[in-house]
């Protein structure tokens, strides 16, 4: 009796053990595969976000760029799947990365400036027309000359608004969108996609 209850005991604790070990392979699965959504979710964002840049910069509508990363979960993650990709594929996502936040960088500068300089803009414009009014005003021919004067300095403050952009961040931008390549279709988006149960 006593040797039946010590083989169960025994086969219990084994048995314990098991279920416990299989659970925590389990979850640690299932984390990875969470993790996996994570990023596509995150890679698919950036890679809209990069394109939708890219369409500004053509378009020459540089106001207001969108943010690439919400988040940065490959720091957070990329232990994970250390084992799951080659060192090209790693560089690759690495590069994705590193160069997006890159042009996030270079963007909030873009941004950052527009709402800095528009109150300054704002000052320069009111005080160019009130030297316009103060200029015309008692001059012989100040009727006639004020409309021209003000579509000049309409024109003039017009050209300037549009051209507030400063130069350094566009070309930092242009210089590295051609360097990011799509990763959602590539080996690596392959791999996160079975990773993540989504194909």
């Amino acid at each position: 009796m006593t040797i039946f209850l010590s083989l169960f005991s025994g086969i219990a604790t084994i048995s314990t053990g098991l279920v416990a070990i299989i659970i925590y392979f389990y979850q640690k699965k299932d984390f990875k595969k969470q993790a996996a959504r994570v990023l596509l979710t995150e890679i698919r964002i950036a890679e809209d976000r990069i394109d939708q840049i890219r369409d500004k910069i053509i378009n020459e509508t540089t106001l207001d760029l969108p943010s690439v990363f919400p988040t940065e979960n490959w720091k957070k993650y990329s232990h994970l799947f250390i084992s799951d990709f080659d060192q090209d594929e790693l560089k690759l996502l690495n590069t994705f990365y590193d160069y997006g936040e890159v042009i996030e960088d270079f963007a909030k500068r873009n941004n950052n400036y527009f709402w800095i300089t528009t109150e300054e803009r704002a000052k320069i414009t009111v005080q160019k027309i009130a030297d316009l009014v103060s200029e015309s005003y008692g001059d012989t021919n100040s009727y006639g000359d004020i409309p021209k004067k003000r579509e000049f300095i309409s024109k003039g403050m017009d050209t300037y608004n549009q051209m507030y952009a400063p130069s350094k961040t566009l070309e930092g931008i242009k210089d590295y969108l051609p360097k990011i390549s799509k990763i959602t279709t590539s080996s690596c988006g392959v791999k996160l996609k079975k990773i993540a149960d989504l194909v």
